[in-house]
């Protein structure tokens, strides 16, 4: 979910349309993707304030109830629309073969990979990580031992 946090500003009165209208071309999207505003002139003042808006407007993107980071995307309706679009799925892709990790290794971008046995705190902990820095790093994880081996991990 994005959430923009306003104000009554000349920038806020611009970014309104389009969010408005992105909003509702993200409506049927699936997995489905919420915008919702937050007036910090009224009511939403103490939601403002608890997850410190100084500037406006502010966009947050929110993944399980948590701020995963602002929202530094375009700010026109079919912009917001891909970039929220890209942001939805998982945020490390989880290689189960080898074949997977080849393919993920082959391009040319910065790629990170974390290698877990099972479901841990150090695993949970990398894929908030993934979720924060998405936009600039690409993440995939394995279990599987033939990438464990592969990569020379234990």
């Amino acid at each position: 979910m994005i959430l923009e946090f306003l104000f009554r500003c000349g920038h806020c009165k611009r970014l309104k349309p389009e969010f408005d209208k992105a909003g509702d071309l993200l409506k049927g999207n699936d997995p489905p993707i919420s915008l919702a505003k937050v007036d910090c002139t009224e009511a939403g003042k103490d939601t403002c304030n608890q997850f410190s808006v100084t500037g406006y407007p502010t966009l947050k993107i929110f993944r399980n109830g948590e701020v995963s980071q602002d929202y530094n995307g375009p700010r026109e309706a079919a912009g917001i629309v891909k970039y929220m679009q890209s942001q939805v799925g998982p945020s490390s892709k989880e290689l189960k073969t080898v074949a997977d990790l080849d393919k993920f290794l082959d391009k040319n971008d910065v790629g990170v990979v974390g290698c877990f046995e099972k479901d841990s705190d150090l695993k949970s902990a990398y894929l908030k990580v993934a979720d924060k820095l998405r936009e600039k790093v690409r993440f995939a994880h394995s279990a599987s031992n033939d990438i464990l081996k592969k990569l020379g991990s234990t």
